[in-house]
């Protein structure tokens, strides 16, 4: 009966094993740079995720604390003993600040880059060892087509993924360019569940070079962890010593941000806080902790790419390179950009720029200035003027020549490059449009910048077959809660709506919704194949007042044409909204609305301002207060995908929906079995047993049982 124990044996394997393949990650390679060949077909490697603590040595453990970029132990009261590079390399530091709790990948904050290879197959296990908490992993930027299942998304694509348990994750390495994994249940992407992911073009005449440096940016709190975070942005944060409200945090248009507050920020899990106080009336002083910072080191002469990616909670920040005046913008979520077409195109030269939560931008500098040590910096772009306190909120890394003295530079001897009005600081991608007068910034919008993809199909979309307009927002009373889509608050489905559509039991109905009412339900969209759509995706209404940056899953999109509100030319305020959009409702909550000129029909081209000549591609763009931004994309990607505010906290609160596309076609394609079992998405337990459908169970049964007859 030996035949009989092997058969049986088959119940408890889901996959054939191969030279290439391994049950559990332990087996496995883990996920680093360098992990996958350019001419590998296949790319396959181990995330493990687990809670670590910062300002913590391990085995053995102990507390350590910063001074001028080193780390010491807590006890050496003198300085004197300094770790040594391995040592430090080993602690996650955050700003150097207190000791808190985050969540590591592979022992890493944030988690390591993976590189790939467009088109490459990308096998990646995801194994939880957080002792309560399940988590899922998102590839944004990734467009799964055919693979909508490893999306990632918490009750969209997938069940969570529990304690103890690894989940396989199997999709096409498409597009090209920078993107990143993070969380996406609740809001862990907030204590460090990201880690960047890189994807090399086939096409080698990209703008140049390619490898560069990967910036992996957060803003970052001392004090709370996500749910507290949450909780503070429905109730309020409070100040405990004077027992008074603090206000919502502004940007110098005076739109709101958010009640949650940072007390810094980081660059690849590393930064420093820094303290201020009053010189004189007029002059302000700020002293770090001494936290390191992560260090570039450049060569003279040469042109490097640095990728910049935001994985932050809520706050955008703008990027410049002191003593470094033009960066050149090359690409935006992975997809080349310049500015005009044709024989008017030109690089796109700026002395910063502005990125917004799930932005990702890529810039090249030329290291042609003095031999020495400069600062990059990712400063919030708050207004902390009236703090008192004086405040300081700033990501920085050290951009180091090679063959200079190793120096750790301070902030009142690395000021921003100075603007005036004969050398303006140029910056992009504003959420606004107008800088105060006095700063000689002028703003560059994200849509004057024009695609430079080789193999760009905007003709595609050239002629729109739908217009839908989505407006993301705050109405309601207190006015800033909940967060919705046309008055819809998103709830999660008790089960995956890709596979388990028809246990859908939060509906959204006529009765609960419409253009006086907020509801909440699972709000849902059916997109019919191959359709041209154009969104018009506005922040209207008395729930705005928020900057929102809205990512789509599953595509891109073309940015045709950006619509700001009134502002002062000279203070930069924000004063109305525009008068492009009518809402509808007697009580402003803008859950519908069209086009206030009935030219502007839904199906043409006769609004005025579009960008019909190589459009630049993405797929998250910030939606101005009191604004709107109009995109195009085709439905050639069956799937639910899911549509939403990249703010965690507004996600959260409802901000988000799904679009259900073409299910005539993905349902009848996820029914279908993979031709390689190895890639059927599995889990297994934290021993590296595999937990299997119960379909496959009945197919081996059935196998034995006909096997038995025979004989």
């Amino acid at each position: 009966m030996a035949w009989l124990k092997i058969l049986l044996s088959l119940l408890f394997v889901k996959h054939c094993t191969s030279q290439n393949w391994w049950q559990s990650p332990e087996n496995g390679p883990t996920c680093k740079p360098g992990t996958c060949g350019e001419n590998d077909e296949t790319c396959e490697c181990s995330l493990t995720i687990e809670h670590r603590l910062t300002m913590m040595t391990t085995n053995p453990p102990s507390l350590v604390r910063p001074k001028n970029g080193r780390l010491y132990l807590y006890n050496d009261t003198s300085f004197s003993f300094p770790l040594s590079d391995k040592e430090m390399s080993e602690v996650i530091t955050a700003d150097g600040y207190g000791s808190r709790l985050v969540i590591a990948v592979n022992g890493k904050f944030p988690g390591p880059t993976i590189e790939a290879y467009e088109d490459q197959t990308m096998i990646i296990h995801v194994r939880n060892l957080m002792h309560t908490d399940s988590t899922t992993i998102h590839w944004h930027g990734m467009h799964q087509k055919g693979t909508p299942r490893s999306d990632g998304v918490a009750f969209i694509s997938q069940n969570p993924i529990l304690p103890g348990l690894t989940f396989t994750h199997r999709f096409s390495a498409q597009p090209h360019g920078s993107s990143f994994y993070h969380a996406h249940i609740g809001d862990q992407r907030s204590m460090g569940l990201y880690g960047g992911l890189i994807i090399y073009p086939k096409y080698k005449f990209f703008s140049q070079p390619q490898v560069g440096f990967t910036v992996l940016l957060q803003d970052w709190n001392h004090d709370d962890e996500p749910e507290t975070l949450y909780q503070r942005m429905l109730n309020g944060v409070f100040d405990l010593n004077k027992f008074t409200q603090i206000e919502p945090t502004q940007s110098i248009d005076g739109a709101n941000f958010s009640r949650f507050h940072i007390h810094s920020a980081l660059i690849n899990g590393k930064g420093r806080f820094y303290e201020g106080q009053y010189e004189n009336y007029d002059r302000k002083r700020y002293t770090s902790n001494g936290a390191p910072l992560e260090t570039f080191k450049v060569q003279y002469g040469q042109s490097y790419r640095f990728r910049v990616i935001s994985a932050s909670t809520l706050y955008p920040f703008r990027i410049y390179v002191q003593g470094h005046r033009e960066l050149n913008i090359r690409a935006s979520d992975g997809f080349e950009i310049v500015r005009g077409t044709g024989n008017n195109s030109r690089d796109l030269i700026v002395e910063s720029f502005i990125i917004h939560p799930g932005e990702r931008y890529d810039f090249t500098i030329n290291a042609n200035q003095t031999r020495g040590t400069y600062l990059l910096v990712a400063e919030s772009i708050e207004d902390l003027s009236k703090k008192n306190p004086p405040e300081y909120h700033a990501a920085e890394a050290i951009i180091q020549y090679e063959g200079t003295t190793t120096t750790y530079p301070n902030k009142d001897s690395t000021e921003q490059n100075h603007c005036t009005s004969q050398t303006p600081c140029v910056t992009f991608n504003c959420p606004y449009l107008y800088y105060p007068t006095t700063n000689y910034r002028p703003c560059l919008t994200f849509d004057i910048a024009n695609s430079n993809e080789s193999l760009s199909k905007f003709k595609e979309v050239e002629n729109v077959d739908e217009t839908l307009f989505f407006n993301f927002a705050f109405p309601g009373e207190p006015g800033n809660t909940p967060g919705s889509v046309n008055g819809h608050q998103f709830i999660s489905p008790t089960s995956p709506i890709l596979t388990n559509e028809e246990d859908l039991t939060t509906h959204c109905s006529n009765s609960d919704c419409g253009n006086d009412k907020i509801c909440s339900c699972t709000y849902n969209v059916e997109l019919s194949s191959d359709r041209v759509y154009q969104f018009v995706i506005t922040n209207l209404g008395n729930g705005r007042g928020w900057s929102h940056p809205i990512h789509l899953h599953g595509h891109y999109f073309y940015v045709m044409k950006m619509g700001f509100g009134r502002y002062n030319t000279d203070t930069g305020k924000f004063m109305t909204s525009t008068t492009d959009i009518e809402c509808f409702g007697s009580k402003n909550y803008c859950n519908s609305a069209q086009w206030s000129n009935t030219n502007w029909t839904n199906a043409s081209n006769s609004i005025p301002g579009l960008q019909l000549d190589y459009p630049p591609e993405k797929d998250t763009i910030i939606i101005p207060t009191g604004g709107y931004v109009i995109i195009r994309f085709k439905a050639n990607n069956p799937g639910a995908w899911f549509f939403h505010c990249h703010i965690d906290l507004h996600n959260t609160n409802g901000m988000g929906m799904v679009l259900l596309e073409s299910k005539d076609k993905y349902q009848q394609k996820d029914q279908s079995k993979s031709k390689d079992k190895r890639t059927d998405d599995i889990y297994i337990n934290s021993k590296g047993d595999s937990t299997y459908n119960e379909s496959h169970q009945i197919i081996v049964l059935l196998t034995i049982l006909g096997l038995m007859l025979s004989i």
